[in-house]
């Protein structure tokens, strides 16, 4: 059994290490170069596509975070079959990663599908908007 100031030691060490080691556990719910990579495809003259993509809203973020995500990446992919740009494809697997982190029951939420059809520059900076909105929680 330790006494004095080895148990001292001992015990303060725990207590600084133990938070330091725990933080490598958490998911990583932020993504910076996610709105970078956003905003880029906003000022992309060449992506002014005329399709429609369903678009989820920041009410819809607030309620079902993981689902909005996913809806968006599966929206970003319809974008990237219509655009074969490589920067769009690089956004998908961006928010399909960063939709894994998050611990939500899909219950309540609603299907992509259900959410209204919106042109691309509309289904872009809502995107951005969530995607700050996430980063002002979790950076």
């Amino acid at each position: 059994m330790l006494r004095g100031r080895p148990t001292l030691a001992s015990v303060l060490l725990c207590c600084i290490c133990l938070p330091v080691l725990t933080q490598g556990n958490k998911p990583k719910l932020c993504s910076l170069d996610s709105i970078t990579r956003v905003n880029k495809l906003i000022n992309d003259k060449d992506l002014l596509l005329d399709c429609m993509l369903y678009t989820p809203t920041t009410g819809d973020y607030k309620n079902c975070p993981r689902s909005t995500l996913d809806c968006f990446a599966d929206e970003v992919n319809v974008l990237f079959e219509e655009s074969n740009n490589n920067k769009v494809a690089r956004l998908r697997g961006m928010l399909k990663t960063l939709a894994g982190h998050i611990d939500q029951s899909e219950s309540e939420c609603l299907q992509c599908e259900s959410h209204k059809e919106e042109k691309v520059e509309k289904f872009l900076s809502d995107l951005l908007e969530i995607l700050k909105q996430n980063n002002s929680e979790h950076c």
